[in-house]
């Protein structure tokens, strides 16, 4: 009997990387984003700062 893997995500080892932030130097990580208005995707956030409020929203960074 087949099993199914499970889905791999489409920007591969970014997941797992970190990228510093210009402002702080906080660690930044990839996640998925889903916003009423703006762009939703995947965007660079730094995890600890991030509360969803509006100024949290604009410092986050597109991953492309």
């Amino acid at each position: 009997m087949a099993t199914k893997r499970p889905a791999k995500l489409a920007i591969g080892k970014k997941a797992t990387q970190t990228v510093p932030n210009d402002e702080n130097g906080k660690a930044m990580t990839a996640c998925k984003v889903y916003r009423k208005s703006g762009s939703n995707g995947m965007h660079w956030v730094t995890i600890e700062d991030f509360d969803g409020s509006d100024q949290a929203a604009a410092k986050m960074r597109p991953i492309r």
